[in-house]
C-alpha cells in the first residue's frame, strides 16, 4: 500500500479501521454508510488499475467511469467480498502506479487519471483513503497525523478547489456580497477563500491581520475543506461575525 512522507499508508489505516465498523455503520460521508464508502475506493483503485495496465499493454485505455455506472457492481457484493476486493483493488493499482514513476516520475497520459501526473493520482487516492478514514471512526491521533500532512491539502487547493466550491457556491445565501476568509494554521500559509458574484477561489497566502480568520489545526483545515465538521471546541476558533460564518459554512460543503 502506497504510504505518506513518513511511512505510514493512508489507505492501511482505512482497512485498519474497518476492523471496528459494521457495514451499516453510518458514515461522515453524506448518505453512505459503511459498505458504500468501500464500494467508492475499490472501485475507483480498480478503475486506475485498469488504465494503468492497458496503458502498459498497448491496449486501449477504458474509461474511468462515472460513479453512478462504476460503484453498483461493487455494492451488490456481500460486505466480506468488498472487502478483499477494496485490498486487492489498492494493492493493484500501487503496484501500477509504482512501475510507471519507477520508468518517469514526472509521467502523465493523457487517457489515464484525467491527464494528471500519475504522482497527483497517487496523492489523490491517498487524500481519499484519509478523509474516508475520518469519515468511519472521526477525530483520532491517528488521523491528526494523516489528514494533516501539507501534500493533501496543496493537492486539494491546487487541483481541484474549483469541484470543493462548486456545490457550496450554488448554496451561497448572499452570492452578491464579496467575502474573503484566511483558513489559518500555525507556522503555515493561511489558506485564503475568496468569494464573489457566484465564483470562488481558493489561494494559499502568507499570513497577516485580517478581519475574517479561522484558526485550526492542520487536519480539522483539510476536513473544513472537504465539508467536514472536526469536533473538539478547541479545534477551530473564529473572528468571523454570525452571518459570515454561517455564509461560510454553506460554501464549504465539499462534493
Amino acid at each position: 500500500m502506497t504510504a505518506g512522507p513518513d511511512g505510514v499508508s493512508e489507505a492501511e489505516a482505512f482497512v485498519d479501521a474497518l476492523d471496528a465498523t459494521p457495514p451499516d455503520a453510518v458514515t461522515a460521508c453524506r448518505g453512505w454508510t459503511t459498505h458504500e464508502l468501500i464500494a467508492h475506493l475499490a472501485s475507483g483503485a480498480d478503475a486506475f488499475a485498469d488504465q494503468v495496465e492497458a496503458h502498459l499493454d498497448g491496449r486501449p485505455v477504458p474509461e474511468f467511469g462515472a460513479w453512478d455506472v462504476r460503484e453498483p457492481p461493487y455494492r451488490a457484493m456481500d460486505d466480506r467480498t468488498l472487502r478483499r476486493r477494496l485490498v486487492s483493488a489498492e494493492r493493484r493499482m500501487s503496484e501500477q502506479f509504482r512501475i510507471m514513476l519507477d520508468a518517469d516520475p514526472t509521467v502523465a497520459v493523457p487517457d489515464v487519471g484525467w491527464g494528471l501526473p500519475v504522482a497527483e493520482l497517487v496523492t489523490h487516492m491517498r487524500q481519499e483513503f484519509a478523509i474516508h478514514r475520518w469519515d468511519l471512526v472521526g477525530d483520532d491521533e491517528l488521523g491528526a497525523t494523516i489528514l494533516g500532512r501539507p501534500d493533501l491539502i496543496d493537492h486539494s487547493v491546487r487541483l481541484l478547489g474549483e469541484s470543493l466550491l462548486r456545490n457550496g457556491l450554488a448554496r451561497d445565501p448572499r452570492p452578491g456580497e464579496p467575502l474573503e476568509v484566511r483558513l489559518r494554521c500555525t507556522e503555515q500559509p493561511d489558506l485564503v477563500l475568496h468569494v464573489e458574484s457566484g465564483a470562488g477561489r481558493l489561494a494559499f497566502a502568507a499570513p497577516h491581520d485580517a478581519p475574517n480568520v479561522i484558526e485550526m489545526d492542520p487536519a480539522a483545515r483539510l476536513l473544513v475543506l472537504w465539508g467536514r465538521h472536526p469536533q473538539g471546541a478547541h479545534r477551530l476558533r473564529s473572528s468571523l461575525t454570525p452571518p459570515d460564518l454561517g455564509r461560510l459554512q454553506a460554501v464549504l460543503v465539499g462534493y
